[in-house]
């Protein structure tokens, strides 16, 4: 099987669809940079804006890194390294290439699963990635024109819609995962008591403003790790 997952094929392949993803973020770095100064946006502001980015995605990243590890170990180190470049969501691509192999008739990661198998996890991880960009190639544009139209009437109903959505996202997102108790609730207790508290703190300290949420992030996954491992 690793002569398969691990190909230097299968590595040139992937690294072509990785490299388009790092120049389609340069592209829209320099696109955001040159739409900055026409907007007045400050070159600090902008470097501001890239250190709150920056340190929001630490949290984020080392939850991506551990699932990564394990979808490595059955998917090969390119395809894994291929899909987060990508798709992100490391626990979206882990419950597809299992509903691929449950859809096969074995275990993901398992004795049986074959190279039959392997195709068929691949093939559940296209389908989980397809669907959310034929949303976006068919729908964006319509969006964008009911955006346009609910900002011209009462720009606040665009704040609040979107404020309302966040919060719709992350409690669904949250609310699942705390089913599973133990160290679930424990980061996310922690991640929302950091929340409060950073910001509480930030009122006073100006500069602690842009690395709350990553801090909260970090303070969450580590109690995380914490309750597990005394679990």
């Amino acid at each position: 099987m690793d002569e398969i997952i691990n190909s230097p094929l299968l590595w040139a392949l992937c690294s072509v669809t990785v490299a388009v993803v790092a120049f389609q973020a340069v592209a829209y770095f320099r696109l955001t940079k040159r739409q900055a100064a026409r907007v007045d946006v400050s070159e600090a502001q902008c470097r501001q804006a890239m250190r709150i980015g920056m340190m929001t995605a630490v949290g984020p990243a080392l939850g991506i890194l551990i699932v990564m590890v394990g979808l490595m170990a059955v998917l090969g180190n390119p395809l894994t390294w291929m899909r987060l470049s990508i798709i992100v969501s490391a626990t979206n691509e882990l419950a597809a290439a299992k509903i691929g192999a449950e859809a096969a008739g074995v275990t993901f990661g398992g004795a049986d699963y074959t190279k039959e198998a392997l195709m068929v996890s691949w093939f559940g991880m296209w389908l989980n990635g397809v669907g959310s960009l034929l949303a976006v190639v068919l729908f964006a544009k319509h969006l964008a024109g009911i955006q346009r139209k609910v900002v011209s009437r009462n720009p606040r109903i665009l704040a609040i819609v979107s404020g309302a959505a966040m919060c719709a996202i992350y409690g669904n997102l949250s609310s699942g995962t705390l089913l599973g108790g133990g160290d679930f609730v424990a980061a996310w207790a922690a991640a929302g008591i950091a929340t409060f508290g950073f910001y509480q703190i930030a009122q006073r300290v100006e500069k602690l403003k842009e690395y709350s949420l990553g801090l909260a992030m970090i303070v969450g996954t580590l109690a995380g790790a914490a309750w597990h491992g005394l679990a």
